[in-house]
């Protein structure tokens, strides 16, 4: 089960070598022939051999079999997670019209991932990581359809919704962390560049994989109600399961030392990267502070404004989360494009370009306009915020992973899970509070400001990572 909580809303998400590969750089054998090409080929500025052959290697990489079927998986999970999640969320603001009880169970789901994802990443340090990607989609799988037969029977209920998405919240914060530390055990021999493409192809399909369940999901919601939305996310989850049966990965080598409790291993994750990795540390206090923001207004004020505040039916907030879901496409593959350049210089360009693009959504609500007008104005503009959150995401992890050793990788990147989430249920609770007390504007504006003194936070953290 893929978690959406981080790269749909938020900036940010033991390692043995395992693929051995020949060096990336060959020098070519000169020919006699051509005594002078060296000269030739720098005053022409051709295309270096060795550039050329690096490119061919690094594609061949990406689309080698194990990356192709870990990113359909992770593509198809997520597309029956997100289905679920917007059934979910129909259902709960069609029988309650709140954005309290909206937001309390959202919140409700994302405390299990704080506390459990640094043991998900002590697993998978210890576990092979595609055993545990596949079991865990298994379970998910049987997991909904246990739920479905409940609706089916009882009707709604928030208990037992509340119930269901906290053990999903369970299941996913065991395999946040393993994704991660899976890809730079893929990767990371292969260089900096290599690793940075992979987590853009990674999001860029994350991406895609977004799009369909918002545009079917307010179609199917508004003609068939919740149970066929549910019996999707079963076969996702099933299927995902299936494909990923057949990565090859490695379990994760140890060596031949003693393997601490868990609870240890946990602390040694802790005290490196509060002792050995302030920057990091820091860097994952500020996307917690981030997250407070971003994921409490895009979770919880996007549907409750487009469904509450506007009036608008299911079937208009979908297509809405779908032309957002296409702006989040859009962004990755441009980000992706310029993968290898995104460094942490870039991050406070990232971070200004999210505060603007809230300030017109606050604007608007001030003025005597139409419903229609506030929603393209919402639309559009949140396209903005999707945008910059690509590029961010594409700053942040990378950079988070590139400055953690091989053994550690599955635990830190668990702390990145539990810790930039860790402002999350607050957010969302303090944000279903604000719309339900205060005006938009005066939420949305609040917010850009918030976020514009990220942009002076941000620059100084920069500085703190070389590029």
């Amino acid at each position: 089960m893929t978690d959406p909580n981080i790269p749909r809303h938020s900036p940010f998400s033991r390692i043995h070598r395992t693929f051995r590969t020949k060096s990336t750089f060959q020098t070519p054998k000169s020919s006699p022939k051509q005594p002078n090409r060296a000269k030739s080929t720098l005053k022409g500025r051709t295309p270096h051999p060795e550039a050329h052959e690096s490119r061919e290697k690094c594609a061949s990489t990406l689309f080698s079999r194990d990356f192709i079927l870990l990113v359909a998986g992770q593509g198809i999970s997520l597309f029956g997670n997100l289905m679920l999640r917007f059934a979910m969320a129909m259902w709960v603001l069609d029988e309650t019209g709140s954005a309290t009880v909206f937001a309390s169970i959202l919140a409700i789901s994302v405390v299990p991932t704080i506390i459990l994802s640094p043991f998900g990443g002590v697993l998978a340090d210890r576990m092979n990581r595609r055993t545990i990607m596949v079991a865990l989609d298994a379970i998910s799988a049987v997991l909904v359809l246990a739920s479905a037969i409940v609706f089916a029977a009882i009707g709604f209920s928030l208990v037992a919704i509340g119930t269901m998405q906290v053990l999903l919240a369970i299941l996913g914060a065991f395999e946040t962390p393993t994704v991660q530390a899976a890809l730079p055990q893929m990767f990371r021999e292969h260089g900096q560049s290599t690793l940075r493409q992979a987590m853009a192809v990674v999001n860029q399909v994350q991406q895609l994989g977004s799009l369909l369940p918002s545009f079917l999901g307010g179609v199917l919601y508004s003609l068939t109600g919740i149970q066929p939305m549910m019996a999707i996310a079963i076969v996702s989850f099933a299927g995902a399961a299936t494909l990923e049966c057949f990565i090859r990965l490695a379990a994760p080598d140890r060596g031949t030392e003693e393997l601490p409790t868990p609870l240890e291993d946990l602390k040694s994750g802790i005290r490196f990267l509060i002792k050995d990795r302030p920057n990091v540390f820091a860097l994952l206090l500020f996307a917690a502070g981030l997250n407070f923001v971003i994921i409490g207004n895009s979770a919880v004020g996007f549907p409750y404004v487009i469904r509450t505040v506007l009036g608008f039916d299911a079937t208009v907030y979908g297509v809405a989360d779908g032309l957002v879901g296409v702006s989040g496409v859009v962004g990755a593959f441009v980000a992706g494009f310029f993968a290898a350049k995104l460094t942490m210089r870039k991050f406070p360009l990232s971070m200004a370009a999210l505060a603007l693009s809230l300030l017109p959504q606050g604007l608007v609500f001030l003025l005597p306009v139409s419903a229609w007008v506030k929603l393209i104005v919402l639309v559009g503009f949140t396209f903005g915020t999707m945008i910059a959150s690509c590029f961010s995401n594409l700053i942040a992890l990378p950079t988070i992973q590139l400055n953690t050793p091989d053994a550690m990788t599955g635990k830190v990147m668990a702390m990145v899970a539990a810790i930039s989430m860790c402002a999350q249920p607050l957010g969302q609770m303090a944000y279903g509070w604000a719309f339900d007390h205060m005006s938009v504007a005066a939420v949305l504006l609040i917010s850009a400001g918030l976020l514009g003194l990220g942009v002076a936070v941000s620059v100084q953290l920069a500085k703190r990572f070389a590029d």
